[in-house]
């Protein structure tokens, strides 16, 4: 099965999302044409696919109201800039009531989110330093796509920028930012909720109990697709995530506490060897000092270095 972000890169193309104001659909197109043209070129683009992290926030943890500075303990970009996307669940786990979501978003629906982590140098030479908050190291902008019924490959998006400032440590900063290019701003912020996976995985993505793993198709269906639509399929990342979940169940409580409770996790943080003498001397490369997790028992694991090429 074809990703959406090869969908994307071989239709070449997205429709207008049924939000965006008809008197901004000019803006919109011309906003639109650039974050396409981004996804649709660029060749070293990391993709996560994140069907399980997204099946255990819908269905996983019965917690219902997330918040990004209690909720999602370490937000610090692994790269640059990045593709997440995840199948939407069909129903929602939740300590107020389980809900079906098909009539929410489709029963079929395929999510996508286009993450830049721009520095806060980065941000002044934009022009917009004076909107972060004085702690802001990072500021997270997000961008999302919808397939609403993935049998029609019919891609939906961007539906509006969501921006999250991120402290040197990994903590959001303050409420979410909202950008849209239609009348009523309730509406987009309706959608931050989709979201919520994509953080939660890069969250895991620093726990030294979560692994990555490569994936590329199978040669015999790449050398179809190619054939078929003049592309070569992406390579993706997974995150192996079933140690941290037994962890946070276990040890945490998380299906009775809650995953904020859960999740005592020792923050990490970027050690910058780019300039000066590098790492040992020769590498010139950001390494990942991550966070581990510690569960209401038992003693803090010894910290462990891991290396994320930048």
């Amino acid at each position: 099965m074809a990703r959406l972000i090869d969908e994307l890169r071989t239709q070449g193309q997205v429709q207008v999302p049924r939000l965006i104001a008809p008197r901004w659909i000019t803006a919109w197109e011309r906003y639109a044409a650039k974050i396409c043209e981004y996804v649709i070129t660029s060749e070293d683009l990391p993709i996560l696919l994140i069907d399980n992290v997204a099946q255990y926030y819908w269905i996983g943890t019965k917690q219902e109201y997330w918040q990004l500075d209690r909720d999602f303990p370490n937000l610090a970009p692994p790269w640059p800039v990045f593709w997440v996307e995840h199948h939407m669940a069909r129903t929602c786990h939740s300590e107020i009531g389980d809900r079906d979501l098909r009539d929410m978003i489709g029963p079929k629906a395929k999510i996508g989110v286009l993450v830049h982590a721009f520095t806060r140098d980065q941000v002044y030479e934009m022009g917009a330093d004076n909107r972060l908050d004085d702690g802001a190291h990072w500021l997270l902008w997000m961008e999302l796509f919808v397939n609403y019924d993935a049998s029609s490959r019919h891609i939906q998006g961007p539906h509006g920028s969501c921006f999250v400032q991120v402290d040197a440590e990994g903590r959001a900063l303050g409420s979410p930012g909202m950008h849209d290019y239609g009348d009523h701003p309730e509406h987009i912020k309706n959608f931050i909720t989709l979201f919520h996976p994509t953080l939660l995985a890069i969250s895991f993505l620093h726990c030294k109990n979560v692994t990555m793993e490569e994936h590329r198709m199978d040669a015999p269906l790449a050398k179809k697709f190619k054939k078929r639509t003049g592309k070569d399929p992406a390579p993706w990342k997974t995150l192996v995530i079933e140690p941290l979940k037994q962890i946070l169940r276990k040890e945490g409580r998380s299906d009775t506490e809650g995953l904020a409770r859960a999740m005592h996790i020792c923050r990490g943080h970027f050690a910058d060897y780019r300039n000066g003498r590098g790492l040992f001397g020769k590498y010139k490369q950001l390494v990942w000092m991550p966070m581990t997790i510690r569960g209401t028992k038992g003693e803090k694991p010894a910290p462990r270095e891991i290396e994320v090429k930048v």
